[in-house]
């Protein structure tokens, strides 16, 4: 399919529902306009393929706000993000941030060099936190500018968070050689994670919450340190947020995780993003009657790097092996959107979503990519 030919299909297909009613009434069991999806974390990757520069989506919070007007307008499924990706936590608690010249935040020096400062995340406070105060005054301000969208809240799992807190060789040695104070670590982290969540929900009313953790993956930690360092803090983190909020977290984990299916589902989350390097079907069998799944088109291979057709063949390829699971599909990618992935290629996704997807019903694969 050439770009002139999707754009043309594109402009043929009507949404019968927007994304939250089609999730509502799927999960009811009703037949729905198309499968649930969702490209994910593509706000970056769409903002400059529609041509905005990365420094202003970083630091113009007009610019920012009028490229979440048109994924709503476009896509209907956009929200003012109050999330601390991967290394906020770490900076929220003393790491050094180091921005460059487009804004974006990484982690210079990492604070916890030694296990003695551990008192001093004991006394970390929302409200008093500069790093935090300035994050909630910057999605209220943006909340100014787009009334009518919701907010969604993330962070990054304990385990992630301690690497953005201590160098990552050191978090695997202490996990032989000072177990005790990772531990302790561990708990503080979750704490923090919380108090963030609990500002996140009275200050600025967010019961959707996601987490990242492409550190607990089993490519690096094994089955046997997930288990005593990243799963009790997981499921202590995740009760944590249903108490505080009413509502489940859902959660992704780069790489292989199938190995840790069973205790995910065991911590309590009902939903997981699962990897392209991972079979769904495998999913299906393991905890398809346990966790609501999404995925799993390749976001590198396929997305940035395939054609309009690698894409809807993709999607396709995904719809076959993920739709039937019992407990309901959301098509998505396997990771994260990244630069560089062609607008088309994305369209394509939503075209070829909404066309194999049609006809959807949760545990059961869609009339669209039957025919």
């Amino acid at each position: 399919m050439t770009k002139e030919e999707l754009y043309r299909e594109l402009v043929k297909q009507k949404m019968e529902m927007t994304p939250g009613e089609r999730m509502k009434a799927y999960m009811a069991g009703e037949e729905v306009d198309c499968i649930p999806h969702r490209l994910l974390s593509a706000d970056d990757a769409l903002g400059v393929a529609w041509g905005y520069s990365k420094h202003d989506l970083y630091n113009n919070l007009d610019v920012r706000a009028a490229q979440l007007r048109k994924k709503q307008e476009l896509y209907g499924d956009a929200s003012i993000p109050f999330k601390l990706g991967l290394r906020g936590m770490g900076i929220a608690l003393g790491s050094e941030e180091i921005v460059s010249d487009r804004g974006e935040n990484d982690i210079g020096r990492r604070f916890l060099d030694t296990y003695d400062k551990l008192y001093i995340l004991e006394e970390f406070e929302v409200e008093s936190n500069p790093w935090m105060q300035k994050k909630i005054e910057t999605v209220q301000e943006m909340k100014q500018r787009l009334p009518e969208l919701k907010y969604s809240g993330g962070m990054a799992g304990p385990i992630t968070t301690a690497i953005a807190m201590r160098p990552i060789e050191y978090v695997l040695r202490d996990m032989r050689k000072a177990p005790k104070e990772l531990h302790r670590l561990l708990e503080l982290i979750v704490v923090c994670n919380l108090k963030y969540v609990r500002a996140g929900y009275e200050k600025l009313g967010i019961t959707s919450w996601s987490i990242s953790d492409p550190v607990t993956t089993t490519d690096i930690l094994g089955v046997r340190y997930f288990r005593e360092f990243s799963s009790p803090y997981l499921k202590k983190l995740h009760d944590g947020i249903v108490y505080i909020t009413g509502s489940e977290p859902t959660i992704h984990i780069c790489g292989h995780s199938r190995l840790i299916w069973e205790d995910l589902a065991d911590c309590g989350f009902t939903m997981l993003s699962v990897d392209n390097c991972e079979n769904m079907l495998d999913f299906q069998r393991i905890v398809g009657n346990r966790m609501f799944l999404t995925g799993n088109v390749p976001p590198v291979d396929v997305m940035r790097n395939g054609t309009i057709d690698d894409v809807i063949e993709a999607v396709k390829g995904s719809l076959r092996t993920g739709a039937e699971n019992p407990k309901g599909f959301m098509l998505n990618t396997g990771c994260q959107v990244s630069m560089g992935v062609p607008l088309e290629n994305m369209d394509a996704f939503f075209y070829a979503a909404r066309k194999y997807g049609a006809g959807a019903q949760i545990g059961q694969m869609p009339k669209g990519i039957l025919k």
